[in-house]
């Protein structure tokens, strides 16, 4: 409860930095976006038993839409999906070179 906590706080703390602070940094309004950014380096890293990444691909989704004037439940979807591509694709197909004991 506490890591889902502290990832709502952090995805919070980057959709106001990405629309308030950081549009007078870049010209034309070309801002990298850091929630998206932060969801996928969320389901890389993350293990392979734990759905965090998931609530943070929703949340994370739902302040883009919320932030932005698009269709609501668009991006939700689509960090949603992403993720579990992720983590479908790091549990199936990579194999990390981490050693095992016998």
């Amino acid at each position: 409860m506490k890591l889902l906590l502290g990832i709502f706080a952090l995805l919070y703390v980057f959709a106001l930095l990405q629309m308030s602070f950081l549009v007078h940094f870049f010209p034309s309004g070309l801002v990298p976006n850091l929630i998206i950014l932060c969801v996928l380096c969320l389901s890389i890293f993350e293990r392979s038993s734990s759905y965090a990444s998931m609530a943070g691909s929703l949340f994370g989704g739902f302040l883009i839409d919320i932030f932005s004037s698009g269709i609501i439940g668009f991006w939700p979807a689509v960090l949603l999906l992403t993720s579990i591509f992720i983590k479908i694709v790091l549990e199936d197909y990579v194999r990390l070179p981490i050693p095992k004991k016998f």
